[in-house]
């Protein structure tokens, strides 16, 4: 089977289950908005500053975009261990690392679709708007590739003990204090930490209207290096808990 068909049924695949259900779909990007609304509410009554509400919509925006992002591995093959249809891809002629990161690329299209339109409602309702270079594709698609890597971390990790949700809802809240960290420390730990340093050059981009190019090789090279490094890690723990999974025969069954 040539790679062009897998990867346009795995993409085809992705937005049919977005449309079949609908409604899951609809409840949950509404669920994520009204929490915005009553974050943004609160940090208004506070009376915060504008650059402070401005980093909270991009903040807020990013962390909806890394849950979707790591969720996507995690969640997805428990769901697919759970439907019977994990042990499937494995015995398709493409290698199912192959097949998941065609899964990632259909999840970052819909989820980056989801991005840009959640940041125009977050700024027409809020009434705070940002400076939105192309560039920032970039950026976003670069500090996810961290996301990602967890992503797949977890994923291994589910192929070989099932139930991994509370180590997932643990991450839910690790992003959150990823995200503040650089407003409560200048020190050099944000650029080790997934999404930190990303999120700081897209307030960067969006707040201060910098463009892609106005920013810094070495700050391009810490955000590189720092996505690159927990990609990799990822792919290599995932491969690792993969072989453990086959070992033991754990991919035939929840």
């Amino acid at each position: 089977m040539k790679e062009h068909i897998i990867f346009y049924s795995v993409v085809k695949k992705h937005f049919i289950e977005l449309r079949r259900y609908f409604l899951n779909t609809l409840m949950t990007i509404s669920g994520v908005f009204i929490l915005f609304l009553l974050v943004f509410m609160g940090l208004r009554s506070f009376e915060a500053g504008t650059e402070t509400l401005k980093g909270s919509i991009i903040g807020f925006a990013m962390w909806t975009f890394a849950v979707g992002a790591y969720s996507e591995m995690s969640w997805g093959l428990l769901q697919e261990a759970r439907d019977g249809t994990l042990e499937q891809l494995y015995l398709t002629p493409s290698s199912f690392r192959r097949i998941s990161g065609y899964r990632v690329f259909a999840s970052f299209l819909f989820q980056f679709v989801l991005f840009i339109v959640f940041l125009i409602i977050m700024m027409v309702t809020t009434g705070q708007y940002l400076y939105l270079d192309p560039g920032i594709i970039v950026l976003v698609g670069l500090t996810l590739l961290s996301v990602y890597g967890i992503g797949y971390v977890m994923g291994g990790l589910s192929l070989v003990f099932k139930k991994v949700q509370a180590a997932n809802q643990i991450l839910m809240f690790m992003f959150i204090l990823f995200l503040v960290l650089p407003t409560i420390t200048d020190h050099k730990i944000i650029y080790f930490v997934p999404i930190s340093w990303g999120n700081v050059l897209l307030n960067k981009m969006m707040v201060d209207g910098l463009s892609l190019f106005d920013l810094t090789l070495v700050e391009h090279a810490i955000l590189i290096l720092n996505s690159f490094a927990y990609l990799v890690l990822g792919l290599i723990v995932f491969r690792f808990m993969e072989n453990i999974a086959k070992k033991r025969g754990l991919l035939g069954h929840y």
